[in-house]
């Protein structure tokens, strides 16, 4: 990375935070409903118009950037490429973070020394499961072997900041296939894990499957067995699915939590950015020819972002400093067992986490 770039220009503007999309994946697994493609073919181009793009917010303080997918690695110089013009077109705080999404199989070890050379400090790898069959279930490309070896690459490289993908609620899980995963998690000793739940989305493969899926008491307990596991190794829960060793959260995710804005970049990549929402088209193609980039623009009122604040609080663990908002709606879910208040703190109580969605459904109900 250049230097020079590092340090916050005192005359430039802040935008804090950066997400750029990379659409492209070796193979798509079958749970999967975020966009991403296949075609090789398409990789130069792409790099190319992400690069434009960047190139469009040149000179703008951040202090993280995130590129996800898909899966960025499976790029491999054309990742390389846009780093490059990040680092080149953006002025970065002393202590930035700056994550690459991979997956085991695209985690050439050259590549993973190369990109952390250009200035990637933090590596978020796409484990889910541990076990061989599992993996083979939901449609992973890699091993387990081959997450380790990921992981060994990834601090051969001197990155001293990793995320673990961990899903549960996998088809065949068991709470003992699920405790072997978390004791080679642990044994990987990472700084940082997010641990899902399989939800079936509309429009993937899963969806239509006859899947036999563990029951709601297992998944609850898989989610206590996760929670206890972590904790008692010094992994503390931070935000419903998120989980960090003490001063190692999530930088870039947290700011989404705290309503930050943030500029999307690359197709289907969100914005929101100086009082509104938009997207890029999720047309890779009409992304590359520059045709329709930007859609669904939309103004956010100063009462949708304070309910959208209050929200994306309550996902962290410690929740909100609580003024009394919404009393219609907070009342009846302290009485339910749902919300609790700590002093001035209002936050979601164990039985509360359990039900979350159904927490915020009530504040998007009228």
């Amino acid at each position: 990375m250049n230097c020079r770039r590092r340090h916050l220009c005192l005359f430039s503007s802040l935008i804090n935070m950066i997400y750029i999309h990379i659409p492209f994946c070796l193979r798509k697994c079958l749970y999967c409903d975020f966009y991403s493609i296949t075609d090789s073919s398409l990789y130069e181009a792409y790099t190319e118009a992400v690069i434009k793009e960047i190139k469009e917010h040149k000179g703008k303080n951040v202090e993280t950037v995130y590129i996800g997918g898909g899966t960025p690695t499976s790029i491999g110089d054309g990742l390389k490429s846009i780093i490059e013009a990040v680092t080149d077109n953006f002025y970065f705080s002393e202590d930035y973070e700056f994550t690459v999404e991979t997956n085991p199989k695209t985690s050439d070890s050259l590549l993973i020394n190369e990109i952390a050379q250009m200035g990637v400090n933090r590596i978020s790898l796409g484990a889910q499961s541990f076990i061989d069959s599992e993996l083979k279930t939901l449609g992973r490309i890699h091993t387990s072997k081959e997450i380790f070896d990921s992981v060994e690459a990834i601090r051969r490289a001197g990155i001293n900041n990793l995320s673990l993908d961990l899903m549960f609620g996998i088809p065949n899980q068991t709470i003992e296939t699920l405790g072997k995963s978390l004791e080679c998690v642990l044994s990987l000793d990472p700084e940082h894990i997010s641990a899902y739940s399989l939800i079936l989305e509309e429009g993937t493969p899963f969806y239509n499957m006859d899947l036999s899926l563990p029951n709601e008491d297992t998944e609850r307990e898989m989610y206590y067995l996760i929670n206890e596991t972590l904790e008692n190794n010094g992994i503390y829960r931070y935000e419903i699915s998120n989980y960090a060793k003490k001063g190692m959260e999530s930088k870039h995710n947290t700011r989404y939590w705290k309503d930050y804005e943030y500029i999307g970049i690359g197709a289907g990549a969100h914005s929101y950015n100086n009082g509104k929402r938009y997207n890029n088209v999720c047309d890779v193609g009409k992304y590359i020819t520059g045709s329709e980039r930007k859609e669904n623009i939309t103004f956010i009122s100063h009462e949708e972002r304070n309910l959208e604040l209050f929200m994306l609080g309550l996902r962290l663990k410690n929740g909100i400093i609580y003024n009394g908002e919404y009393p219609e709606k907070v009342n009846p879910l302290i009485k339910k067992g749902l919300l609790e208040l700590c002093g001035n703190n209002l936050k979601l109580t164990p039985r509360g986490t359990d039900l979350a969605n159904l927490v915020f459904m009530e504040f998007t109900n009228d």
